[in-house]
Parts: C-alpha cells; structure tokens; sequence
C-alpha cells in the first residue's frame, strides 16, 4: 500500500552554501546530516520523497551554474522525484499537483523559510494536505526572520504542525 505522505524538501541547493553570493546560509553540513536522517527514515516509511529545485534564466540558480545543482551530499536515489520550478511556487507550471495525487500528509523542509518553503506551505495548506514543518531542517537569512515566519504560519493556519526532526520521528 502506497503511504499518504511526502517528504518535500525545498531548494537545497549548493548556492546555499556558497561565500560568494547572495544566496549563502552558512555552514549547512549539520543541516544535511540531518536531512538524510530524515530522508532514510522517509524511506523507511514508505513516504514519497520530492527534491525541489529553483532554477532562473541566469545566476547563481542558472541550469548552466554549478550552484543550482543539489547539494552532492544529498541523498537523493532514482526513484525520488525532483520538481524543477522557475518561480517561488512549487505548484506554478509544475507536476507538482500530479505528484501529490492520493497524498493527504506532507513533511516539510529545506530554503528560505520566509520563501520558498512560506510559499509552498501556505499553498499546500490551502489544497487541504496536513502539513508538519521541522523547524531545525528549514534555513532563513536571520533567526529574528525565522522565528517570525514559523510563529506567522502557526497562528494564521489552524492545525499546522512546526516540530523538530527528533520530535517527529520519535
């Protein structure tokens, strides 16, 4: 039998942690670890894994720039399925509708919180899916930006559930 839910992880890409642009969040390798913590434990659990990637016509996130490929560590397999979108939407002009056929629980994660990961919430939340965000696997450019996005989700969407990776697999 075929899980309901889906891992979503969002934009963990190598421009994230890259000195030299814009886009750098610091030292992300506590953060991977963690995220193929959870991507085994998603395995395991039968859970449909999707990697999103953000891609622009030029830039650090060009399909031409080695920066816009996931970070190599990542443990992303065959069988997962990557959504490639161009705009903050991981729904606009993408399968992303088709691939969350017969999910009814999304697990989320990954870049910018405030973004990226705000968009896809609050348009997954808006399609009827019950979401848990892990709060320690999201990255943002301050924690002051952080904290302010997580506790704006929170209260504005009843039945939101922002938990840490040791919470949710416990």
């Amino acid at each position: 039998m075929m899980s309901e839910t889906a891992l979503v992880i969002i934009n963990m890409q190598s421009v994230r942690a890259s000195k030299e642009t814009d886009y750098y969040l610091g030292n992300m390798h506590v953060m991977l670890e963690k995220m193929n913590y959870l991507i085994a434990y998603a395995r395991e659990m039968g859970y449909k894994i999707i990697f999103v990637k953000h891609l622009e016509p030029s830039g650090a996130f060009s399909e031409r720039s080695p920066l816009s490929e996931f970070f190599p560590d990542l443990d992303i397999q065959e069988q997962d399925t990557i959504i490639e979108k161009k705009k903050i939407s991981a729904y606009y002009q993408t399968q992303m509708e088709s691939e969350l056929s017969g999910i009814k629980n999304l697990v989320v994660c990954g870049a910018l919180t405030n973004l990226c990961v705000r968009m896809f919430v609050e348009e997954s939340y808006d399609r009827g899916f019950r979401i848990a965000i892990l709060e320690d696997l999201t990255a943002c450019f301050s924690s002051e930006l952080q904290e302010m996005t997580l506790e704006d989700l929170y209260t504005t969407r009843s039945g939101l559930n922002i938990l840490t990776l040791e919470k949710f697999v416990e």
